[in-house]
């Protein structure tokens, strides 16, 4: 063995200082690992950091043309501290102080991009984050007079490492002055300022029913979930704005509580609860690739887990259903993505595939998402919650 070393350690100086060789070495490690090797060496620090490294890091560890998220963020519609959310690992398990480096007391999660989170602060700002790499970038509403007379404004988010470095922000307001009226403004990581008023749009006041506060970036565009016959999207690259059908076809014979709206894999979904006495089921939409219609795919009763997993306590009280956060993601294994939904403290998760239900996390004891805000008599799922799909890079902002 003695006679072996020297060679042993000639060959790892000669890939240590192959700057060629060790970039593709370190392209097939996993994010974690290449955030601590960054301060094996100036080298190695510098490799990493590199936002070309970053990039074809990224799109190395795609699937298919899609990346895999590794996390849940679950946080409700509140402004509240940045500890307030939990984490639900889908991989591995993390415990990454997802917001302690950011300085604002209090922030909002609006939406997650393939890596990186769009927050609204309560300082009248709007924060880039990259929890992996713990950067943020603080990005403010364009300077413009007509700002002074907003009365609605919604942000939306749009990021596709494997097309582009580059970001998105959209920004959709309307003045007093011109009520049903709105406008957008378009923001570029590329140039770093808003492009102002790019489309402008009317809407009538008795049919204002598309949700313009909860984007869902999918296919090279901005979708906005709506209640009416028609919603709308935004193509980034063409920067205009088109109309997609939003008519659901009828499965329950009951009024409608919630729509949950998410993408996975290139494929848009709705998740709709209803108003009903016991309210333990929801159906799942998908929408077709060619955006022409919606076709149901499955009705879910989260009731039937409680036949795989006995201590379930859905508590269910009239009228309120026992579950929140509905989220579709990608299963990494298989094209049929899975529903998770979260329930009496509890992450589960329901397989198109295998129509069986899986438990994913248990949040285990102590106070539960949103606890701070509910009181003695508050059901636990009065308040909306959200699941935000997290996806571990090295993206640059």
């Amino acid at each position: 063995m003695g006679m072996k070393t020297p060679m042993i350690n000639s060959a790892a100086e000669k890939i240590a200082y192959n700057q060629d060789l060790l970039t593709q070495i370190l392209l097939r490690l996993p994010t974690k690992s290449l955030i601590k090797f960054k301060s094996v060496s100036k080298l190695w620090q510098f490799i990493i950091s590199d936002p070309d490294f970053c990039l074809s890091h990224t799109r190395h560890h795609h699937r298919n043309g899609f990346l895999s998220p590794t996390a849940l963020l679950l946080k409700g519609d509140r402004f509240s501290p940045p500890s307030e959310f939990s984490i639900v690992p889908l991989k591995h398990y993390s415990k990454v102080p997802f917001f302690h480096y950011i300085p604002d007391s209090h922030v909002k999660i609006l939406q997650s991009c393939n890596g990186l989170l769009l927050c609204e602060s309560y300082r009248q700002s709007y924060l880039i984050c990259n929890p992996t790499t713990k950067k943020f970038r603080r990005i403010y509403c364009p300077s413009n007079s007509a700002y002074n007379f907003i009365s609605k404004c919604f942000v939306s988010f749009a990021f596709d490492p494997l097309t582009s470095p580059d970001y998105r922000i959209i920004c959709i307001w309307e003045s007093y002055r011109e009520p049903c009226k709105f406008n957008l403004d378009l923001y570029s990581s590329k140039t770093g300022s808003w492009d102002l008023c790019i489309v402008s749009f009317e809407v009538d006041e008795d049919e204002q029913e598309i949700e313009l506060n909860n984007g869902v970036f999918c296919n090279g565009r901005i979708h906005w979930c709506g209640y009416g016959e028609e919603s709308l999207y935004f193509d980034v690259e063409k920067e205009c704005l088109e109309t997609m059908p939003m008519a659901l076809p009828s499965r329950m014979d009951a009024p409608e509580t919630c729509r949950y709206f998410s993408e996975s894999r290139g494929v848009l979904y709705v998740a709709v609860t209803y108003c009903m006495s016991v309210c333990l089921e929801f159906d799942v939409f998908e929408m077709a690739r060619d955006y022409s219609e919606w076709n149901w795919k499955k009705r879910v009763n989260v009731g039937d887990a409680v036949k795989a997993f006995p201590e379930l306590e859905l508590g269910c009280i009239e009228y309120y259903p026992g579950f929140s956060g509905v989220c579709i993601i990608g299963s990494e294994k298989q094209e049929e993505p899975m529903v998770v939904v979260w329930a009496d403290g509890k992450i589960i998760s329901f397989d198109f595939r295998q129509g069986a239900w899986k438990m994913l996390y248990d949040l285990g004891p102590g106070i539960k998402i949103g606890s701070l805000y509910l009181g003695e008599d508050d059901h636990l799922h009065y308040e909306l919650f959200h699941a935000y799909q997290y996806f571990e890079n090295l993206s640059c902002l």
